[in-house]
């Protein structure tokens, strides 16, 4: 409930502060697949912009933006292969959260949300601990590069509203 509370003042101080560049239709979120055996009841579909890829996520956000410490593009892979990816760091709370949620839920995905826009995708391949969640990240016209950079823009956008609205006490 305190969660809602905060999205709900974060959108109201933006609108009356007249911030029109995070409002909370741009808000980053993170949800995980309800499972491998298709669309389990209560879930949504998320669709990857340019792959196509659909998958079902729990209704739910798993991590909300108030989690979000801070996002950074990263290249990781083989060499020859490697690739830009968005980075989420999570606050204590997120990355407590995570470490519970991705010990059972290995081989499932989390899936990255801006506002309704599906951006990325993370296959869980172990137990989260430290808090770090790697995406994959797609938009229509770019490259992976430029995907990852224009992603974590907008998601540092978040993490810059959610700031100002803690600070003012929202």
């Amino acid at each position: 409930m305190r969660l809602r509370t905060t999205l709900i003042a974060l959108t109201a101080a933006l609108l009356f502060a007249g911030c029109k560049s995070t409002p909370e239709a741009e808000l980053a979120s993170v949800f995980i697949e309800t499972g491998a055996g298709g669309a389990a009841p209560g879930s949504t579909p998320a669709v990857l912009p340019v792959s196509g890829i659909a998958i079902p996520v729990a209704a739910k956000a798993v991590v909300m933006a108030e989690r979000l410490a801070a996002v950074s593009v990263v290249m990781a892979g083989d060499s020859d292969l490697r690739q830009h990816y968005v980075m989420l760091t999570l606050d204590p709370g997120g990355m407590q959260d995570i470490a519970l949620l991705s010990r059972d839920a290995t081989g499932r995905s989390l899936v990255l949300v801006i506002g309704s826009e599906t951006v990325g995708i993370m296959r869980i391949t172990q137990p989260i601990g430290d808090g770090r969640l790697f995406f994959h990240v797609e938009q229509k016209g770019m490259s992976n590069a430029q995907a990852a950079f224009a992603v974590a823009a907008r998601i540092e956008k978040t993490i810059q509203a959610v700031n100002k609205a803690k600070d003012k006490g929202l």
